[in-house]
């Protein structure tokens, strides 16, 4: 690690800052789930708005959209989730800084981070300077496409860092094996699942965290993409588009992704089976993600046969207010039960 990054962390280790992060960590009731929730959800957003902006610079998402017109709507928003997230990370950081300065995943984090700050300040910069700037002509639409790769690889490294952190032993010493737990009892059913072969491959290597980390990604993606319609929906966000054409362009986006989170969530939730279908945050986030598939099915199957009569009004009926709002909400609730379910023993 370079001196002056670990430099950094004997800096603050006794400082105010520790101190008051420490403090607030431990004496404020469920602070670190609810402050970890809340920096999920400002990766999601910052995650959702990098992707979508450079899946559509290179052709890929929402043809729809004119890339000047997406910087422009957008990078407030993600300036916003931007600060969020490091606010809420740096409850963490400050907390236990020798942890994190002294971490090269952590010191990796903040390398991935540096540049896409700077290419998402060039690109939006120059995007003011000149109507349809990056589509003048071939160079520059060609360093355009090369921003929005780097920026998908950037946020990919920076959200795999993320939940590495907490792993950097898995690196270093794999446990490739456990015995499985027999007491010559026979066992309920969910002692049974989780000592299978494959459940205990996975909880004793490399195999935890990557599925971990490869669940928060599509996780934050589909609650990124939820996000637009669902603000479309309220009538605060994209309010030039209509709905049926944002509802097309980014719900299959999102099933992708949830896809992706529900095989990699079956793959950790058979490690622990036992201890996760008695454990009240598991079950609420379950409970949560029921009853947001059922608020998704109302709009699909009831509310949106009528598309025709709002789709491109920018102020919504009630009901379809409702049912943004509701989304948003239950999103978030399964996103902070996800965060609990690690804090609950």
């Amino acid at each position: 690690m370079p001196e002056f990054f670990t430099g950094i962390g004997e800096l603050l280790s006794g400082s105010f800052l520790q101190s008051g992060a420490l403090w607030t960590l431990t004496n404020v009731p469920g602070f670190p789930p609810i402050i970890q929730t809340v920096h999920i959800l400002g990766i999601a957003v910052v995650m959702g708005t990098i992707a979508f902006q450079s899946l559509r610079i290179l052709g890929l998402a929402i043809p729809s959209q004119n890339p000047p017109e997406i910087s422009q709507r957008v990078m407030p928003v993600f300036w916003i989730a931007l600060v969020i997230m490091i606010f809420s990370g740096a409850f963490f950081v400050f907390g236990r800084p020798n942890r994190y300065f002294n971490n090269p995943v952590f010191a990796w984090k903040m390398a991935c981070l540096a540049p896409l700050l700077i290419m998402m300040v060039f690109y939006h910069v120059m995007s003011k300077t000149q109507e349809n700037y990056w589509q003048i002509n071939s160079k520059r639409i060609t360093v355009a496409r090369i921003i929005a790769v780097l920026s998908i690889l950037l946020i990919l490294a920076i959200c795999t860092a993320g939940r590495w952190i907490a792993y950097l032993e898995y690196i270093e010493y794999p446990l490739w094996y456990l015995e499985p737990y027999h007491d010559g009892l026979e066992k309920p059913f969910w002692e049974t699942v989780q000592n299978w072969s494959l459940s205990q491959v996975i909880a004793s290597t490399n195999w935890f965290p990557t599925f971990e980390t490869i669940h928060v990604i599509a996780a934050t993606l589909m609650v990124g993409s939820i996000l637009w319609v669902d603000l479309r929906l309220v009538g605060i966000g994209a309010t030039k588009y209509s709905i049926s054409t944002l509802n097309k362009e980014l719900v299959p986006w999102a099933w992708g992704a949830f896809t992706v989170a529900v095989i990699t969530g079956l793959g950790m939730f058979i490690t622990r089976a036992s201890g996760h279908v008695i454990n009240p945050a598991f079950l609420s986030k379950m409970v949560l993600l029921v009853l947001a598939g059922l608020n998704m099915a109302y709009f699909h199957f009831k509310l949106y046969r009528n598309i025709d009569q709002f789709d491109n009004f920018t102020k919504t009926p009630t009901n379809i207010k409702v049912a943004g709002a509701l989304s948003l909400f239950l999103w978030a609730g399964v996103m902070l039960a996800g965060r609990w379910i690690g804090h609950i023993i």
